[in-house]
């Protein structure tokens, strides 16, 4: 008598969608909507977004919900690829099996950080996502290089010993948008890598890639007005170093402020300079966008003129000696309003507890 044995259907890899980044181009907002119930409210659990953690661990669901929830900046991002090339080979084998059991209940699983763009040389062609299991998906949003020196200045520049164009012209090849794609591009890990111009809400724009339609989100990690930065600079206890951002996401949460936008530092002379430097990457980078990104990218001045830049009014970044006092009037208000809110925000928490 022959017995047929069934021979079990291959399964299909599990879709991982890596978010890059880039810095500066709107990942606070996005991991923000990542870390909430959004995501799978909306995706009606098809999509899960994930954090690795520095002991290898994965958290998802409510785990990385309470994780996002008591963190300063309000959401829960995965750590860097240094951290990552750091876990031991049983870290490694134990977060692939967790992505492996998390995609067999989803069609895709979300990771991001921001720190991942700027750095291919963190994730080796063995990496942890180098996994016949996975079919890697990578997705980075750019945004016109000028406007990200300025912006990036405020986020870390200006908490250095460095003047603004000496720092600036160090920073300025990493954010070489074409030549750090194309690296990850070149990986044999990597299926796919898409690239989109950051315009607009990046949370709509990520969403309808998935093929959801969501509505208009909060903004997330807005530029702190002038008056705030300027006490930074003056009080540098406050913004101690490049990396003590919390404070940051903590004011732009609770402050009501009008926004403004971030002083303007970059004197014509070094605008011109880097809108030629970056000139022939960009191109590059237009080349390889799908055809709505490449007609944002061509049409768009900030990209390819030095003259789009002409309106701004040109700010001093060194400390000033005083403060304009009107500002710091209306800073003062915003913050003992923000004082009055937290408070009663505290005290209703405190009676929650005590009638449990």
């Amino acid at each position: 008598m022959i017995r047929w044995r069934r021979v079990p259907k291959p399964r299909a890899p599990i879709r991982l969608l890596l978010h890059l980044g880039m810095p500066k181009c709107g990942s606070s907002a996005l991991q923000s909507y990542l870390s909430s119930s959004a995501l799978e409210q909306v995706t009606e659990g098809r999509c899960a977004y994930v954090s690795l953690q520095r002991d290898g661990r994965v958290l998802s669901g409510a785990e990385l919900a309470r994780s996002a929830v008591s963190s300063p900046y309000g959401y829960c991002s995965s750590l860097g690829g240094d951290l990552i090339k750091a876990l031991t080979a049983q870290q490694q084998r134990d977060a692939r099996a967790v992505l492996e059991e998390l995609g067999g209940k989803h069609e895709t699983v979300i990771l991001s950080c921001e720190a991942w763009g700027a750095h291919p040389a963190h994730f080796a062609d063995d990496c942890l996502f180098a996994d016949d299991r996975f079919r890697v998906e990578v997705v980075a949003y750019v945004r016109p290089q000028v406007e990200w020196m300025n912006s990036a200045w405020w986020q870390w520049g200006a908490w250095t010993t460095l003047q603004s164009g000496q720092w600036i012209r160090r920073q300025r090849h990493s954010v070489c948008w074409h030549s750090l794609l194309s690296q990850w591009e070149s990986k044999p890990w990597v299926e796919q890598l898409n690239v989109r111009v950051l315009d607009g809400d990046i949370v709509q724009d990520f969403m309808a890639d998935l093929g959801y339609a969501v509505g208009p989100q909060a903004q997330i990690n807005r530029g702190l007005p002038a008056i705030v930065l300027r006490l930074f600079q003056r009080h540098r206890q406050l913004r101690a170093g490049p990396h003590d951002s919390a404070i940051d996401f903590v004011l732009s949460r609770h402050l009501r402020l009008d926004k403004t936008h971030t002083p303007w530092v970059m004197r014509p002379g070094l605008v011109r300079e880097l809108v030629d430097f970056f000139r022939e990457d960009n191109e590059r980078l237009s080349l390889r966008l799908a055809p709505d990104d490449r007609e944002k990218m061509l049409s768009d001045r900030r990209w390819w003129e030095a003259d789009a830049y002409a309106g701004r009014a040109l700010r001093s970044p060194a400390v000033l000696d005083r403060v304009n006092g009107a500002e710091l009037e209306g800073l003062a208000v915003a913050a003992l309003e923000a004082i009055g809110r937290l408070d009663a925000e505290l005290r209703r928490c405190r009676s929650a507890k005590e009638s449990t």
